[in-house]
């Protein structure tokens, strides 16, 4: 199980695009997104329904023992729930998150997408939800077989791995780390204190 998280508008989709790009797989792929975009109605009544429908999806994955990858905000603990329900049922689960430095840049990447014909979201919901995602952050690097962080604060570079992590053995062990530039959310937010970097 892949699961790619972010704050809305921190560019998942573009970590996705360029993942897909190196032959990653990521067998059945579910979007919310994707699917609040063939729904009617409000924005609440779509991201409702598209939520849903992609948990009916994701459900059935699980339960047919099928690979599958979805991206989420992460913003509710109900997606480390099920990182642990997909361990428990025998999954590798890996995480791709992708941040950035502060909400501000996601409610103007957000306004940007809109004025190229995607999706919008609230600035108050971007603000509420890139809080309640970094909160998350550390709970599902404790779950997760395996987590990719990267950082996609800067619209110049585009999204930066700066830390690998693998759970083994009980302890979060460091594969990889770009020790050049950690961003402060990173320090904060990725369990900086409980990783080992001396393996």
């Amino acid at each position: 199980m892949l699961m790619v998280a972010g704050p809305n508008g921190a560019g998942k989709t573009t970590l996705t695009t360029a993942l897909r790009g190196k032959r990653i797989d990521f067998g059945v792929y579910i979007n919310p997104d994707d699917i609040a975009g063939t729904l009617s109605g409000s924005y609440e009544e779509r991201v409702r329904k598209a939520q849903a429908l992609a948990d009916e999806q994701r459900d059935r994955c699980l339960k047919e023992l099928k690979s599958f990858s979805f991206e989420t905000v992460m913003s509710h603990p109900s997606k480390i729930d099920l990182l642990s329900r997909a361990k428990k049922l025998g999954f590798k689960t890996i995480m791709y998150f992708v941040g950035t430095d502060d909400p501000s840049t996601n409610i103007e990447r957000v306004a940007a997408r809109v004025q190229q014909g995607g999706h919008d979201v609230p600035s108050n919901k971007v603000v509420e939800r890139w809080a309640r995602t970094m909160e998350n952050l550390g709970r599902a690097m404790e779950v997760a077989d395996t987590s990719y962080i990267f950082d996609n604060s800067s619209i110049d570079v585009g999204p930066r791995l700066i830390l690998n992590v693998a759970r083994l053995e009980g302890k979060l062990v460091a594969r990889h780390v770009n020790a050049a530039s950690i961003p402060d959310w990173a320090v904060q937010h990725a369990l900086w204190p409980t990783i080992d970097f001396d393996e």
